[in-house]
């Protein structure tokens, strides 16, 4: 029962309450036949019943088409009826038929909702069988596993016990071996002992030899050196002598070169006191041919006064002149020799300069050479203390060789004694060593055992733990499928009471149908009987107008015959009989007049309405191709975000390989470690690469239902705007401005609706394949 309640749940609602409207069809068989001259709906109907036809249930249950189908209904009949009372202001013969064909084009397009959502009811009761047999076989696989899991637990226990049991055979074993290795290691220890003593010893004995060498030959060095030093010293004692004869030699060649100085000196000073007495002698001439020249100016000054006196002038004149030259000439040539004896001097000075400046060198290197003969003399004196003492000590090196010798010889025959003892404990070493060798051989065995029964145990744990991890998965999925059950059927608790309701709202507008149908009929009657009335009526009009022609032509005889007599009399009796008679005939022309003049007005307006809605319905289109760009767009990104899933995936198997590779190098380095831990390395990689495949296979799962989703979307609004295409076509057909009106306001709404939740759906998948991307 739960079961079927939970398929109802997942039904769209007007396919509940198709049984009911199917056996109602028979009333509406005599509506149908008048349906066939108009297909076209109004456009309130129509619209419903597309958004009907595409809309499923939604999160919340609901049945929202429907019941505003069966609202606009109950509000068309009561609008008919109000037209149809006798208090409506609208003729009888203009509305009836029209009203009715709408009526009936309603019903009719709501019994087509209503079989389309009862055949999309029994798609979704099949898909909720096959899902439930799905979780049945589910459940039964999963009872099958948890028999094998229960079976694998107990080759587990076997397993274990034998385990411990070999464990125990092992623990005796090593302890065995144990005892083995350690009396192994005492005798090892002993060896060891000797072997270190014996190594000692001879190293001690070879520290000697080489100790005797090294003596013998540092005897032998000392006795070397000694002579060289000895022929050295005789060397250094021939040189001291000839540089003492040659230091004589230097300091005679010293002194005559001072003595030769201050003989220069003493020139030097008389020639400097020369200078300054010629310098002396030239400065008082100067003084007395300045005189002269100036005694010169004087006379030639007092030539004009003297003229007389002035050949003795002239004469003492010239003397005086060539006393001048004599002076020049005497002045340029001292000059000349100040300058050579200048000359001369720094010449003398830059020898003197260069003489004492090599006489220090001399005096340094006598100087040297005097500290290294004192040098050469110290060190010869302490090389022959240095020989005596070399040879002291050779005396007691030889004294010390022959007791090392005698400790030789001893050593020696220790040394014999120890390597027979040797020999004794390595036979016992070699029997011990077969005896090891034979228990590892029964240790290896036990622990290849031990290996087989490890990696059974592991085969077991891993087969256990990956029972466990598709049970876990089957569980989930299962609590899922549950929820999904749960959901389906609180959405079918609310979709029973919405069908109660509208059950009941069904019943109460099917009776108001039947009285609008019959007061319809009563109309259609009333009309027909007064088209009749009005038929004889006309009738009656035009052969009161032939009879009234001829009564005219009549009184127009009467009129000429009696032209004078009764001419006042008749007149005014004949004009009252006209009028009488016109009044009821302008009547009726009137009354049609006012009627055409008010249906042209109306019509003049719904063409107005029905330009601006073809306005509006033109903006609404242009919304259309821009959301649908918009959806290309989003179509575009999507297939962008497949791509990348696509590379994503290729990467993580790249990545897996990797890990697979990497575990094989890890294989091959890691030798030492247990089966267990390798094991348990290898359900973590296989672990990471089962999250890696669900999150890769949610992603595409993701990707899929936003395909589907924009699909969709692409055909609702396709639908949407032929729809609005055709009720465009039938407003421009009909003349109700009314209902034009509403229905054109209803479909730009939901056509704004639509887009609206098209764009909100779009974007939140784009976002949780963005989050989805991200995450992985």
């Amino acid at each position: 029962m739960g079961f079927s309640v939970s398929v109802r749940s997942s039904l769209p609602l007007y396919k509940l309450f198709s049984p009911r409207l199917n056996s109602r069809q028979n009333r509406v068989d005599c509506i149908t036949t008048i349906s066939k001259r108009r297909k076209s709906s109004p456009l309130q109907i129509v619209k419903s019943v597309l958004n009907s036809s595409n809309s499923s249930i939604d999160d919340n249950g609901a049945t929202e088409p429907a019941r505003i189908l069966l609202e606009r209904l109950f509000a068309q009949t009561q609008k008919l009826e109000k037209q149809m009372g006798p208090h409506s202001h609208l003729p009888a013969d203009v509305y009836p038929g029209f009203n009715l064909e709408i009526l009936e084009s309603d019903l009719l397009a709501v019994l087509e909702a209503l079989r389309k959502k009862e055949e999309d009811l029994q798609d979704a009761e099949r898909q909720v069988l096959s899902e439930h047999s799905d979780l049945n076989h589910a459940k039964e696989m999963l009872e099958l596993r948890e028999n094998e899991i229960a079976i694998a637990y107990s080759k587990h226990e076997k397993l274990e016990g034998e385990l411990k049991l070999a464990n125990v055979y092992l623990a005796s074993q090593s302890r065995q071996i144990e005892d083995l290795r350690l009396q192994v290691k005492e005798r090892e220890d002993v060896i060891f002992a000797a072997k270190s003593a014996l190594s000692l010893k001879e190293d001690e004995i070879e520290k000697m030899k080489s100790k005797l060498i090294k003596k013998s030959e540092e005897a032998e060095k000392m006795d070397t050196e000694l002579k060289c030093k000895s022929q050295l010293l005789e060397e250094a004692n021939e040189v001291v002598k000839k540089q003492e004869i040659e230091l004589q030699q230097l300091k005679n060649a010293i002194r005559d070169k001072q003595e030769k100085l201050e003989v220069s000196k003493t020139l030097r000073k008389l020639e400097e006191e020369k200078l300054k007495v010629a310098e002396a002698n030239l400065e008082k001439q100067t003084m007395e041919w300045l005189i002269a020249q100036e005694e010169l100016k004087k006379l030639a000054d007092n030539a004009s006064k003297q003229i007389v006196e002035t050949k003795e002038t002239m004469e003492n004149f010239r003397r005086v002149k060539k006393l001048l030259i004599d002076v020049r000439s005497e002045l340029v040539s001292s000059q000349k020799s100040l300058a050579s004896s200048r000359k001369r001097m720094e010449e003398q000075e830059k020898l003197l300069k260069q003489q004492l400046a090599h006489l220090e060198e001399e005096r340094k290197s006598v100087l040297s050479y005097m500290t290294s003969l004192k040098d050469a003399q110290i060190e010869v004196e302490s090389e022959r203390a240095k020989l005596r003492i070399s040879e002291a000590r050779n005396k007691e090196l030889e004294r010390d060789l022959s007791i090392e010798k005698e400790l030789i010889e001893e050593l020696h025959e220790e040394l014999k004694k120890e390597k027979s003892s040797l020999k004794q404990a390595m036979e016992e070493m070699s029997s011990l060593r077969e005896e090891l060798e034979q228990k590892n051989t029964e240790f290896g065995e036990i622990h290849g055992l031990i290996q087989d029964k490890e990696s059974e145990l592991v085969e077991a744990k891993l087969e256990i733990q990956h029972l466990k991890s598709e049970q876990a998965s089957l569980q989930l999925v299962l609590e899922g499928k549950d929820r999904q059950l749960l959901s389906a059927k609180k959405k079918l608790e609310e979709v029973d009471q919405e069908i109660a309701e509208l059950k009941m709202l069904l019943s109460s507008k099917e009776d108001q149908l039947i009285q609008a149908t019959n007061m319809l009929k009563e109309k259609e009657e009333h009309v027909q009987v007064m088209q009749d009335e009005l038929n004889e009526t006309k009738m009656k009009i035009s052969e009161a107008e032939t009879v009234v022609e001829r009564i005219v032509e009549l009184t127009n005889k009467l009129v000429i015959s009696i032209k004078d007599e009764d001419h006042n009399a008749f007149a005014p009796s004949d004009s009252t009989s006209l009028d009488l008679v016109q009044q009821p005939l302008d009547r009726p022309g009137d009354y049609f007049r006012l009627q055409k003049e008010q249906l042209e007005n109306e019509l003049s307006l719904t063409r107005e309405r029905l330009r601006m809605k073809e306005m509006e319905v033109l903006a609404s289109q242009k919304a259309l191709t821009i959301k649908d760009e918009e959806l290309k767009a989003v179509l575009g990104k999507l297939d962008a975000r497949e791509k990348e899933l696509k590379g994503l995936k290729d990467e993580m198997i790249e990545d897996a390989n990797d890990l697979k590779k990497l575990y094989t190098l890890a294989q091959e380095r890691i030798g030492e470690k247990s089966i267990g831990e390798l094991a348990i390395e290898k359900l973590q990689l296989e672990a990471a690469q089962l999250e890696v495949e669900a999150a890769t296979s949610a992603l595409l799962k993701l990707v899929e239902m936003s395909r589907e989703l924009l699909n969709k979307a692409n055909l609702s609004i396709m639908a949407d705007a032929d729809a609005e295409t055709d009720i465009s076509m039938f407003l421009q057909n009909y003349s109700d401005p009314g209902i034009s009106m509403f229905g054109n306001n209803e479909c730009l709404k939901e056509v704004k609706t639509g887009v609206v939740r098209l764009s909100a759906m779009t974007e939140q998948l784009v976002k949780e394949a963005g989050v989805a991307a991200g995450v992985n």
